[in-house]
């Protein structure tokens, strides 16, 4: 049976260059038997650096952009992009978000098609801006959804993306049962995925937007795990699948 292993990166994969050398290792005599996905807010471009940088494995796709593009050896998907396109109107949910000065854009080479990205600041209102945020796209009949995470970083990205809409979408085409199926992060733009009806690894050093998720809808299909970075995934891999 194939095994398929879905890993957020920075502070998840990345972020303690011993343990991720393990992993490597610990990967590498069964990494027939594993379909790896690399699941990340960065761009295209910024996570093929990182794996460089970091050498880490190659994965069989990647998830970038919060979920909003899926590449096959740097190829995009055209058909989960045709998928997001669908009710999708990039320039209005721009030039609504526009009326929040509190919103400050994201570089260009952070933002795609699927994907408007902002810094939000100050942090003592992010909530009432969210909330203010959704209300407006509500109300004006726009298919957006809004991802917070890292208590700075703001997505706005179509209603049917995220991370773990594109993970089931790959878990469907692979098919890969839910029990075969490992998702590792650390963040709120990780959480969609532990929404799935997979396994679940939240490593030790997890924000707290994601930790209090965990409080209130965690089962035990969800291990936090007592290590950091990759050691909490090497970790999490031997708990459910005694890798």
């Amino acid at each position: 049976m194939k095994f398929l292993l879905v890993t957020d990166l920075d502070n998840t994969l990345v972020g303690d260059d011993e343990a991720t050398q393990l992993f490597n290792q610990r990967l590498q005599p069964v990494r027939s038997q594993i379909c790896l996905i690399y699941a990340t807010g960065r761009s295209h471009a910024s996570t093929c650096q990182l794996i460089a940088q970091k050498q880490l494995l190659a994965p069989d796709y990647l998830i970038a952009g919060v979920g909003s593009e899926i590449y096959q050896d740097g190829t995009i998907d055209l058909d989960w992009a045709q998928y997001l396109s669908q009710d999708w109107d990039k320039m209005a949910i721009a030039s609504l978000a526009q009326q929040f000065s509190q919103l400050k854009p994201q570089s260009l080479k952070e933002q795609n098609p699927w994907k408007i990205s902002y810094c939000l600041e100050p942090a003592a209102e992010n909530i009432s801006t969210l909330q203010a945020l959704q209300q407006k796209l509500t109300a004006s009949g726009l298919a957006a959804q809004i991802i917070f995470s890292s208590n700075r970083d703001l997505d706005i990205l179509p209603q049917t993306s995220n991370k773990g809409n594109a993970l089931t979408y790959l878990q469907k085409r692979l098919q890969i049962p839910s029990e075969a199926t490992l998702v590792c992060g650390d963040s709120g733009n990780d959480i969609s995925m532990f929404q799935q009806n997979v396994r679940g690894v939240i490593v030790a050093n997890a924000l707290s937007e994601l930790l209090e998720w965990h409080r209130e809808y965690g089962t035990e299909n969800h291990y936090l795990a007592g290590s950091a970075c990759a050691w909490g995934i090497i970790e999490g891999m031997a708990y459910f699948w005694g890798f």
